[in-house]
């Protein structure tokens, strides 16, 4: 009896190693895929909500090899994606942003391949900033709807101490609502800002930046400006 428990247990142990090599022997992923999501009228990227939970999906569907399952991952806030585990293939590219329509294009993956998109955000929204001696930051935009008939119900300027800024409140320390004006200038006076006082050596080991950005909601979608780096003073 020993001995048959023996070589049971033998054959179980040397079948599983062999399962494991199987698994060892599948091959990685030999390509990647990268790129941009321009502007259709601007030719410029659309900002995009931070990476993360909250960010825009980019979803890749195998095309030809009966796969289920899409290849989901997040672009990042400058309008760019990437993902460099990829297999070689046919592929239909689709991102999930604040765009009018669909977003989305086939590509073939051999290697890490560049393949850009063009879409349409709902609104365009111009921002410049400025910080005075004293640690106010003047922030002046300007909201432009994509559509006239599109409907603006709500602007929000913000300030961050890293460039991971937009309206997940894990994503700015201060945040202004300006109603549904179209444009305008707002100031914040950090140096009378409790969380920018009592976190200063925070961004002085940043080397004193910090980083705004103004966001819009046109037909209840969320777009963003560019992520604006300031340099505050001690």
């Amino acid at each position: 009896m020993k001995n048959i428990i023996y070589v049971l247990g033998f054959i179980f142990f040397v079948s599983l190693n062999s399962c494991e090599n199987e698994i060892d022997n599948i091959d990685a992923p030999q390509g990647g895929l990268f790129g941009t999501v321009y502007d259709m009228e601007t030719d410029e990227p659309i900002p995009l909500p931070v990476e993360g939970s909250g960010g825009t999906m980019v979803s890749l569907f195998e095309i030809g090899t009966g796969a289920a399952a899409s290849i989901d991952f997040r672009a990042n806030a400058d309008g760019t994606y990437t993902n460099n585990r990829v297999f070689n293939g046919d592929y239909r590219v689709f991102v999930n942003g604040p765009f009018i329509g669909v977003c989305e294009g086939y590509t073939t993956v051999n290697g890490q391949t560049q393949f850009d998109l063009k879409a349409t955000p709902f609104s365009r929204i111009e921002a410049s900033a400025t910080i005075s001696e004293r640690n106010q930051v003047e922030i002046n935009y300007k909201v432009n709807k994509s559509d006239e008939s599109f409907n603006l119900t709500s602007v929000s300027l913000m300030w961050n101490y890293s460039p991971r800024v937009d309206q997940s409140n894990s994503n700015y320390v201060t945040k202004i609502a300006k109603g549904n004006a179209a444009e305008g200038v707002h100031t914040f006076e950090l140096a009378n800002d409790k969380d920018f006082v009592e976190n200063f050596y925070k961004i002085k080991a940043n080397g004193n930046r910090i980083y705004v950005r103004v966001s819009a909601t046109v037909n209840s979608i969320v777009n963003y400006s560019k992520t604006i780096e300031l340099v505050a003073n001690d």
